[in-house]
């Protein structure tokens, strides 16, 4: 497991949750195509309401008082940064977002290596997903994703992207087209999955990023790689009063030491 230290340029605690083109790396994937016509996504499309209604969270990801053993390694070593508790994945890179004017850790990022056969299928090669986790305080009753999502949708439609409502591994997952600038000065579009599970009094989101995030089966072997690391996080809401929408603190791990800039 490696630790990084990226910067933010803006403070995820003062915005409800949504994620951002700044927060990607190299494990991204951006396609110059065009988004398409920017329209708001259909709720007709799919039925959000009986989506929101059933349980995803069987399997986790968990609250803190759902695991019998949060010091058990048995599925990968535990990564304990006070709001969240991640297990780590083989292979995998984890890096912190740090709000440049507050220096607040504001999400977590696991960039993961998955194997697929080669298009020639004389053997395998490595393609990377990211991960990108965040969480929030959220309303002890429950569905505050279905009063987000609206908003999300249309802050990136009005950046220029577009979105869509899907079925996900998590109920109603969005996924966004967003414009961003590559290193080498071009402009493409970077397409994104939202994936959000809700439990007492928080909220997690996590934003695939890289192969997982275009990937069209949830059945793809890339992207049971992050369902699984997504499953694997436990939340640690704490009895504090919050607002909904407030970014549950994140912690430096004990022993972490920062890969060394660039």
């Amino acid at each position: 497991m490696i630790f990084g230290r990226g910067k933010s340029r803006r403070a995820a605690a003062d915005e409800v949750p949504s994620g951002s083109a700044e927060t990607a790396t190299e494990a991204t994937e951006v396609t110059e195509d065009t988004p398409g016509e920017s329209e708001a996504p259909d709720p007709d499309a799919l039925d959000l309401e009986a989506l929101d209604a059933q349980e995803w969270r069987d399997e986790g990801p968990w609250d803190v008082d759902e695991v019998e053993d949060l010091e058990s390694d048995a599925d990968g070593p535990r990564i304990d940064l006070g709001a969240m508790v991640l297990t780590g994945v083989p292979g995998s890179e984890l890096r912190l977002q740090v709000a440049e004017d507050t220096q607040q850790i504001v999400s977590a990022m696991l960039v993961i290596e998955s194997t697929v056969p080669s298009p020639d299928g004389q053997g395998y090669q490595p393609v990377t997903s990211a991960l990108e986790l965040g969480a929030y305080a959220a309303p002890r009753s429950g569905g505050f994703w279905s009063e987000l999502r609206e908003e999300i949708s249309a802050s990136a439609i009005e950046a220029g992207g577009s979105t869509a409502f899907r079925e996900g591994p998590f109920g109603v997952e969005l996924f966004r087209l967003f414009p961003v600038t590559t290193t080498d000065g071009e402009e493409g579009y970077q397409p994104s999955k939202m994936w959000v599970a809700e439990g007492p009094r928080w909220l997690l989101r996590g934003i695939v990023y890289g192969q997982a995030a275009i990937e069209e089966s949830d059945d793809s072997p890339v992207v049971a790689d992050v369902v699984a690391a997504f499953r694997k996080v436990v939340v640690r809401r704490g009895d504090e009063p919050m607002a909904p929408g407030d970014l549950l603190p994140l912690t430096m791990p004990a022993g972490a030491v920062p890969a060394p800039g660039p």
